[in-house]
């Protein structure tokens, strides 16, 4: 019993903080026992916490911390999901869908497995399905090998992937929504202990 009270004595606040590619903003705080405990630990928020625009409510992103200083948090991006009802809701009757699954490695190491995804305006043959698909996720292979994560970040959560994929896609069908609906972070080539990526 005595343990216990004495652990949950130690208990601290700290703050969270997004890194400077997704703003350094204060995102909420948690209770950890201490800094290390804090390090690994993952929070989800929604992409209009960070731009304050409605528009991107149906996107959550996930950030894990792997740094403390003083009473802040600091993280990094971890991954992002595109709400399934939002892309329920774009995907009508006579419309397909067409997306792939990619494990990719960005720039400065970072593993990653993303899924992206394109809907039409009207059915889409088998055939162009795969051409598309494999098309889609070739350039996201470039995109991400070519660019460190927190420039990929960027790019993806600004739309400028999402324009470049509809760029492509709208010269072989009638498209809806294109875009990178969900990233999960595999690896990370960072110790996340003191270290932290630049």
């Amino acid at each position: 019993m005595s343990s216990k009270k004495e652990k949950g004595a130690l208990k601290i606040w700290m703050d969270v903080v997004t890194p400077d590619y997704l703003g350094g903003k204060e995102i909420g705080a948690m209770m950890v026992s201490s800094n290390e405990d804090a390090i690994g630990k993952k929070l989800v928020l929604l992409q209009s916490d960070l731009t304050e625009d409605p528009a991107h409510s149906f996107t959550k992103i996930t950030v894990k911390v792997i740094d403390v200083s003083g009473s802040k948090a600091r993280t990094t991006y971890w991954g992002h999901e595109v709400s399934r009802d939002y892309l329920r809701s774009v995907l009508r009757k006579g419309s397909s869908r067409v997306g792939q699954v990619v494990d990719v490695e960005t720039k400065d190491g970072f593993k990653l497995r993303v899924t992206v995804s394109a809907i039409s305006r009207h059915k889409v043959s088998k055939n162009k399905k795969t051409f598309l698909s494999n098309q889609m996720a070739d350039l996201i292979r470039q995109r991400c090998s070519s660019l460190k994560l927190s420039q990929l970040v960027q790019e993806i959560l600004s739309g400028k992937t999402e324009s470049d994929l509809f760029n492509f896609a709208k010269k072989h069908m009638l498209v809806k929504f294109t875009g990178v609906i969900k990233v999960k972070v595999l690896k990370s080539p960072f110790e996340f202990k003191s270290e932290t990526p630049a």
